[in-house]
């Protein structure tokens, strides 16, 4: 009878998502997962444990009403926690409003595991709809279990998130096959797997998913609020054994010198700390962009907010851009020249901004007089460009070779002659700007013609820059990111990260982490 009952209870559900199932589809819902590492991937986001690769989503399903602005998520996450062999089911119902931002938080008041184990479960949907809606998002769902917290992200289209862009590019009337592809300098291809939203994991963890940091960080901070206490004490010593540690200074009046000696001693003694070189040598490593974004579009009237990256570089937009050709007028000598201003294609994020303002410092102090030429960035509002294939959320740039001869400047001449590089090509200023820009960590990929990047191979393994079975040295890292791609022999098509700031940006999967060079 048991079984029977099982049966029924079993096609019952079965029949409820059939049933169920062909609403989701006329809606045009599609969820899918954006990203999965091949294997288990354990991240530190801020302080929280986070794991990624090890769960997996089943009949999953999201309603949003565009009346009442709510969104339900419903199916099943399953996960493999790092401290067990068993996997673990969890049924997900989780429910939310479109807030002013765009953002829908989803929560449950229950939540168990299979072995009745309790845990935390929750969501965010970020909205990606032109009209301010949510049918289109992606969601970030987050189980927390044993101190750890299991990420995963799908994404639901139903609605298409990138703008209509229908007018023609100036320039590019009656032009034809090669003719178009000599204008843009090639049909830019996207070169490697995408990856996920970049969102913001941390900030959810902490007010959605409701969980406190971990106390370790706590701890660490313990024995460095203890150390000035031991400290202080040797700063009294000196004050009592003056007359010891200034010996020399025995033969000048004793009483009066200790109390006047100890300011000018001081003073020295607080002028170090103010000047702390180490903090400012760190600075300009790992805080460039932030530093250097709010200098980029402050002669650019139409930069007020943050730029935002939306979606993939193949199928995204842009907003809040930052005008690369104001800049470059406010600005001259920037060392960077938009070559193709009609078309109206010198749009970038702050970060793309960043890296075109300190291509064009280099290029001057590199090879002073000399202006690098800046072909195609992204439309102002991003989208569709051309017979490109991606340029279309304000990541990319394309961007001329240096050559020694000036009859090539200003214009994407090639810098590849029978497979091998041109003999005005100037490889070193070239292996210097890629260094430069890869050491921003901002760089996701350059594109570049194959025997362009085995020349550089060659020129880093000469100068002793790379060895083998080196992958974390700059040059290695420099290396690695430089994609080798044929029709890139005219150009070569930069390409930076989503930065934390943009929110709805779709990031690519890292290019393995091997140079090609050996």
């Amino acid at each position: 009878m048991k079984t029977l009952l099982r049966a029924l209870i079993i096609l019952s559900s079965l029949s409820m998502l059939a049933a169920c199932a062909p609403d989701t589809r006329e809606q045009g819902s599609e969820v899918v997962t954006t990203y999965e590492p091949a294997q288990p991937d354990v991240m530190d986001e801020d302080g929280y444990k986070v794991v990624r690769g090890s769960t997996r989503v089943q009949d999953m399903s999201v309603n949003f009403d565009q009346a009442t602005k709510g969104m339900t998520l419903k199916g099943k996450i399953e996960f493999l926690p790092v401290r067990a062999k068993a996997v673990q089911s969890v049924e997900l119902d989780l429910a939310g409003i479109l807030d002013p931002y765009g953002f829908i938080a989803l929560k449950t008041y229950k939540a168990k595991t299979q072995d009745n184990q309790d845990l935390k479960v929750a969501a965010k949907a970020t909205c990606l709809s032109v009209d301010g809606g949510c049918r289109s998002s992606f969601i970030d769902i987050y189980v927390y279990y044993q101190g750890i917290v299991y990420h995963h992200q799908v994404e639901s289209l139903q609605d298409d998130v990138s703008p209509v862009n229908e007018e023609p590019i100036p320039g590019e009337e009656g032009l034809q096959g090669d003719e178009e592809s000599e204008i843009e300098g090639g049909h830019d291809e996207v070169e490697g797997e995408p990856g996920r939203y970049v969102g913001d994991i941390a900030d959810d963890i902490e007010k959605i998913l409701e969980v406190k940091k971990p106390e370790a960080p706590k701890s660490e901070e313990t024995p460095k609020a203890e150390e000035p206490k031991k400290e202080e004490p040797k700063k009294e010593d000196p004050k009592k054994e003056e007359p010891k540690q200034d010996a020399p200074k025995k033969d000048e009046p004793k009483k009066d010198p200790p109390k006047a000696d100890p300011p000018k001693k001081e003073d020295p003694k607080k002028d170090p700390p103010k000047k702390e070189e180490p903090p400012k040598r760190e600075e300009p490593k790992k805080d460039p962009p932030k530093t250097g974004q709010p200098r980029v579009p402050e002669t650019a009237p139409a930069v007020n907010k943050v730029s935002q990256a939306i979606g993939p570089v193949n199928a995204g937009r842009l907003q809040n851009a930052a005008n690369m050709l104001t800049y470059e007028q406010a600005h001259a000598p920037t060392g960077y020249e938009i070559i193709r201003p009609k078309r109206k294609t010198h749009f970038a994020t702050n970060e793309l901004a960043y890296i075109i303002v300190k291509m064009g410092l280099l290029t001057k102090k590199e090879i002073p007089g000399y202006e690098l030429a800046v072909g195609d960035l992204s439309r102002e509002a991003g989208g569709k460009l051309g017979s490109h294939k991606s340029h279309q959320n304000g990541l990319d740039a394309d961007v001329a070779f240096f050559f020694n001869n000036k009859s090539f400047q200003g214009y994407f001449a090639s810098a590849v002659a029978v497979n091998k590089p041109h003999a005005n090509w100037m490889l070193e200023p070239q292996w210097k700007l890629f260094k430069e820009v890869v050491g921003t960590q901002l760089i996701d990929r350059i594109f570049i013609h194959g025997a362009l990047k085995q020349a550089l191979c060659s020129h880093a393994i000469a100068n002793g820059e790379l060895t083998k079975g080196d992958n974390s040295s700059l040059a290695a890292q420099t290396l690695r990111r430089l994609i080798p791609e044929k029709d890139h022999h005219n150009h070569f098509h930069l390409r930076v990260k989503c930065s934390k700031a943009q929110v709805r940006c779709r990031q690519m999967a890292e290019p393995v982490n091997t140079t090609g060079c050996f």
